[in-house]
């Protein structure tokens, strides 16, 4: 049954996100950011560690998806994405990582904190009232979630483009259960392999790789 709700979540996925357009483009002017964060939306908590991390709520539903960024980046390279989850009757929760957006400044070296920037979020929305948790990101994003599904209990995690040896991805997918979705493009430098390592480590027996015949990286590969 479980695996029957992870390609569940990976069809989905991968229909949403076909049929969306590139939430990159769209996440560099003033105006982009206003139209993707406005304050009635916004949430506010903090990771384990204290840091301050702000993220944006689209939707109400019982189950959540938590999308993390690329680098450069924040919280509105999922914009899209996250709009069309809430009209498909999902709560998405698109944040800022630290270091990025309106989340607090820390030390050099954070991304090593981003695990932790994403558990937050999946506790939070558990007490938005969310029965199923799953999280979504992409490029450094990416391994933030595999890091993040090691912290809190979740129902499946999406890596898009993720590196294996960012944000304490490859230390942590061997304590990963959770059901696992890589995704990468094969012309995308090397993070094809990086897939294929993550997979590997991984320690959940419901995992899965694809690796399209794309260049594309992160949020492109997935919303071009």
């Amino acid at each position: 049954m479980r695996r029957v709700a992870s390609l569940a979540l990976a069809a989905l996925v991968a229909a949403s996100f076909s049929s969306a357009p590139s939430p990159v483009r769209a996440a560099t002017s003033r105006s982009s950011w206003d139209r993707c964060t406005p304050r009635a939306g916004d949430l506010r908590f903090r990771a384990a560690d204290g840091t301050r991390l702000v993220g944006h709520r689209f939707g109400r539903g019982q189950t959540a998806v938590v999308l993390a960024h690329m680098t450069p980046g924040d919280m509105c390279q999922w914009v899209m994405y996250a709009r069309r989850l809430a009209k498909l009757g999902y709560l998405a929760l698109a944040i800022d990582l630290r270091n990025h957006g309106q989340s607090q400044r820390r030390a050099i070296g954070a991304d090593r904190g981003y695990g932790m920037d994403v558990a937050a979020a999946a506790k939070l929305v558990r007490r938005l009232g969310a029965r199923k948790v799953f999280l979504v990101g992409a490029s450094i994003g990416g391994s933030a979630v595999l890091a993040g599904g090691t912290r809190a209990p979740v129902d499946g995690v999406v890596s898009v483009s993720g590196a294996a040896d960012l944000a304490d991805a490859i230390d942590s997918v061997p304590q990963l259960q959770a059901p696992v979705l890589f995704l990468a493009g094969r012309y995308d430098v090397d993070f094809a392999n990086d897939a294929q390592r993550l997979y590997n480590a991984t320690g959940s027996a419901d995992k899965t790789l694809k690796i399209l015949n794309r260049g594309e990286h992160g949020t492109q590969l997935v919303g071009s």
